[in-house]
């Protein structure tokens, strides 16, 4: 019963109206973790020559691709600015409560269940689709978050950046037993420490690591925010920067509550990013409307916040000009 409950609580919305244009790609390798893929073209696909760039979103606990191509906004960016989505699925027969498993290292090590599932979904998308291969994105909720910094982790080669929102550092060492005390209190350590783990998926690997956006509330009690420290901490010495942020934008957007901090390397670039948001929960913030700088969906974890999160992400990546 302890496991249901960790892999149940660790979610970011129940259900959404339906997403009419994503496309179910049913081979596209031999699919280890039993994930579906799901794949969103934007209009202008097939008609530029240049490459475009991919995202891959992963939901969070209960919620599945339709939930978080309606309540995250990424398909409509894709639309408006020019790039694919892969939306990876988790199966119940896999999770009970629709999470990837991000606390089984069956199915977060390299080359393992869910991860390389999804790194197929993308090599799929490589070989048969116009991908820019120097722009691909990662994004992920809750659970999804813990995994996507889990494929960073695994593939640093592969993403150019990634999105972590309520999630935390690369943690190979939990189990379904000892996850839930994690997140609650999570276990501190050096960077050095912290950072180990992520190098021992790849000993020999001498290439850059993808830079990393972080996204928590101050008020989340599903997944702690130290989480967040601690995963600002994983990726300090990986990235070059140091745990103190480098410059600190107070009421970002008009936002009162929402603080950016940027943490670069010696030549000013913004390697790390994390929004730190006051008073908010265990949530997705959106801005339902019509406006370029609005979109998102309402639901069971996605609220009204008059801040269209996936924007400003799709800022931070590169993807949209400000």
């Amino acid at each position: 019963m302890r496991a249901i409950f960790i892999v149940f609580i660790l979610g970011l919305g129940l259900q959404a109206k339906g997403q009419d244009d994503l496309v179910e790609v049913k081979k596209f390798g031999s699919n280890p973790g039993s994930l579906k893929m799901f794949l969103h073209k934007p209009p202008m696909a097939g008609q530029k020559h240049q490459r475009m760039p991919l995202v891959l979103a992963l939901h969070g606990c209960t919620q599945n691709a339709k939930t978080i191509a309606d309540e995250s906004g990424w398909s409509k960016l894709a639309d408006t600015y020019g790039f694919y989505v892969i939306y990876p699925q988790q199966r119940a027969l896999n999770n009970i409560s629709s999470c990837f498993n991000w606390f089984e290292n069956s199915n977060i090590l390299k080359d393992k269940g869910e991860v390389l599932s999804m790194v197929q979904m993308i090599d799929y998308a490589t070989d048969s689709l116009s991908i820019d291969t120097s722009r691909i994105f990662v994004y992920g909720l809750s659970a999804g978050a813990i995994m996507s910094v889990a494929l960073m982790a695994d593939y640093p080669d592969l993403f150019n950046m990634g999105a972590v929102l309520a999630g935390g550092p690369f943690t190979p060492w939990l189990n379904a037993f000892n996850a839930l005390p994690a997140m609650e209190k999570p276990e501190d350590m050096s960077s050095k420490e912290f950072a180990s783990y992520v190098r021992e998926q790849n000993p020999n690997y001498k290439g850059k690591y993808p830079r990393m956006l972080i996204m928590h509330g101050t008020k989340d009690n599903v997944v702690n925010e130290q989480n967040s420290y601690h995963l600002i901490k994983q990726w300090a010495p990986l990235l070059h920067t140091d745990t103190v942020p480098t410059k600190t934008v107070s009421s970002f957007a008009s936002k009162p509550e929402i603080v950016r901090k940027a943490y670069c390397d010696s030549t000013g670039t913004e390697q790390i990013i994390f929004y730190e948001v006051t008073n908010l929960g265990h949530n997705l913030m959106v801005d339902p409307g019509d406006s370029p700088k609005q979109g998102g969906q309402t639901g069971a974890f996605s609220i009204n916040a008059g801040f269209f999160s996936t924007y400003w992400i799709a800022v931070d990546f590169g993807l949209i000009k400000e």
